[in-house]
């Protein structure tokens, strides 16, 4: 078993944290786990939200939005 240890937090983050994890059938430690990955890929998608697409990126992102176009029109 890995090693643990304590953290304080109030009890009704203790209960929110509860909630979530009986919801997704995970113990706490599972969840925090999960909240955390979640959270560094949020961070993570921001960056590089906020990255200048290279010419690359931008024919990639026109061909998508034109496929999509060309989608919507022929389900019209």
């Amino acid at each position: 078993m890995p090693e643990t240890t304590t953290i304080k937090v109030s009890v009704r983050t203790r209960d929110a944290l509860r909630q979530l994890a009986d919801r997704d059938g995970l113990t706490l430690d599972a969840q925090l786990d999960k909240l955390i990955r979640r959270e560094r890929r949020r961070i993570i998608g921001a960056q590089l939200a906020g990255a200048p697409l290279d010419d690359h990126d931008t024919a990639v992102l026109n061909a998508s939005a034109s496929d999509v176009a060309n989608v919507a029109d022929a389900s019209r």
